[in-house]
């Protein structure tokens, strides 16, 4: 006999988790099935995290989930070879000069101030083309309240920047240096767009207006590390009375007069429910799961071409000691070291990997788990779509180790081992066709109400009593909640199904 819940959430992701909490916290019997060995997603694999830097839960999500998680600030620290290592906090800057200090800090003010304006509308659905209701409409409301309180000088220059690249964004008020290249890598961490693609100040104005809600523009990490926010999202889960089973793969949603009734596990057992809300990417969940046959052939389309090609790969070295930069900086739990000298060595990199080739100075973001004894390296732009030969894996790693080198020269000399997981490793050993971190690129037309594609925006999907909760969703990737969160609340907004 089929067990019966009120909610079956498939994958167990942050946001898959933030979900089923949510329901179950407003009395849905809800379980959720996760395919993996263990909770958390990209971020929860302690032998391997993909998402090794995450940025914090959006507070209304804390709230909502009655979550306490202590946090400190990130610190940046950016390798400067020929001077001292930069380090920034905020707007806060040392290691170059005033005037390069004052700039950027009435830069990032600025920038935060205009992520502000933006950042109502991250915990909320995303505004209809038609037919919004009281509460998007409200929303809308205290969002163009907050860009009219900018004024109008401040407003036409948000207007002006928003869908223009990072790379004029920076070089008209910074020049090209280290401080640009962090903004453009903070633009386009994650992602298939280079410096100069068109949108790219919209990603970074997103993820400052994430941040900007609990940490004034700053990244903060769990002071307990990712694991501890993966282990508050469990516990939240556990309290509010759902259940989880890890090792439990879906093989399919049951569909019934149109509406979805519970789903099928690769086991053969059924579990009947009649909400099912999936963090797993569109079209592993709309194409393998639910199928076709319960689709028109306008959204299949849509599904299959929208953007998510990934172009980013992680290596974890293990060291033999804590790694120091050439000016005997020792990286510490809560700092980042960015390797990019400046925007042209994003762009490069760019141009290298959208034509299949490894970039021979890739831009690098290093984080130092000292516990197990890691440099974890994400590099970005890598090419997404190639059949990764041994011999191309050996090439990225002794680019990373090289570039690594430029900032940490005795870095070599501490390498044990290296484990890498390339675009297409991400892909496969996650569901998540095309290997992108966000499961869709962070681009205009697949944001707000185009996210994850035109007629997929609303969490709600045709099927009656199916929703999108993952990173896919609005606002989109980085590790905060509110897709899940937003995906829970359209889902108990419905009644009983």
């Amino acid at each position: 006999m089929s067990k019966v819940y009120d909610a079956i959430v498939i994958g167990a992701g942050h946001n898959g988790l933030v979900a089923a909490a949510m329901l179950a916290r407003k009395g849905l019997k809800t379980i959720v099935l996760e395919g993996r060995e263990h909770s958390g997603g990209l971020l929860g694999d302690a032998a391997f995290r993909i998402a090794h830097l995450p940025f914090g839960l959006h507070p209304q999500v804390s709230k909502a989930l009655g979550i306490e998680l202590a946090t400190k600030p990130v610190e940046t620290l950016i390798a400067n070879p020929n001077a001292q290592t930069i380090r920034v906090t905020g707007k806060t800057v040392t290691g170059v000069s005033p005037q390069e200090a004052t700039h950027f800090a009435q830069m990032h003010t600025r920038l935060v101030r205009q992520a502000q304006a933006l950042s109502g509308m991250i915990a909320n659905p995303p505004p209809a083309f038609e037919g919004n209701n009281w509460a998007q409409l409200l929303s809308l409301g205290k969002t163009a309240l907050k860009l009219r309180r900018l004024g109008k000088n401040e407003l036409r220059d948000l207007m002006r920047i928003a869908l223009s690249n990072v790379w004029d964004l920076a070089t008209d008020e910074l020049g090209d240096g280290p401080l640009a290249g962090m903004l453009a890598m903070d633009a386009t961490i994650g992602g298939a767009m280079g410096p100069r693609s068109p949108g790219t100040v919209l990603p970074l104005l997103w993820r400052m207006a994430t941040s900007t809600e609990f940490g004034n523009g700053m990244r903060l990490m769990p002071e307990n590390g990712p694991q501890a926010l993966v282990e508050a999202l469990a516990a939240a889960l556990s309290r509010a009375g759902g259940d989880m089973r890890l090792g439990t793969a879906v093989a399919r949603i049951l569909v019934e007069n149109d509406k979805v009734v519970g789903v099928r596990l690769q086991s053969g057992e059924e579990i009947r429910a009649s909400r099912i809300l999936s963090s797993a990417a569109p079209a592993t969940t709309l194409l393998d799961l639910l199928g076709v046959e319960h689709l028109d052939g306008e959204f299949v389309r849509r599904c299959r071409t929208m953007a998510n090609t990934g172009m980013v790969a992680r290596i974890d070295f293990e060291l033999k000691d804590v790694p120091s930069t050439h000016d005997d900086t020792r990286l510490g739990a809560f700092q980042r070291l960015l390797v990019a000298p400046d925007m042209m060595c994003l762009e490069k990199a760019f141009n290298a990997a959208k034509y299949g080739g490894i970039p021979d100075q890739p831009p690098l973001e290093a984080h130092f788990d000292a516990l197990q004894g890691r440099l974890q390296v994400t590099v970005q732009f890598v090419p997404g779509k190639v059949d990764w030969t041994q011999t191309m894996r050996k090439a990225l790693e002794k680019a990373v180790v090289k570039m690594l080198s430029t900032a940490m020269p005795e870095i070599g000399s501490l390498i044990r081992s290296a484990r890498t997981m390339t675009p297409a490793d991400i892909g496969k050993q996650y569901s998540l066709p095309g290997g992108h971190w966000h499961h869709a690129e962070f681009r205009i037309d697949q944001l707000l109400m185009l996210r994850p594609f035109d007629g997929a925006a609303q969490y709600r999907m045709p099927v009656k009593g199916l929703y999108l909760c993952g990173a896919a969703c609005h606002p989109g990737g980085d590790i905060n909640g509110s897709p899940g969160f937003n995906a829970a609340n359209a889902a108990l907004a419905d009644g009983r199904l």
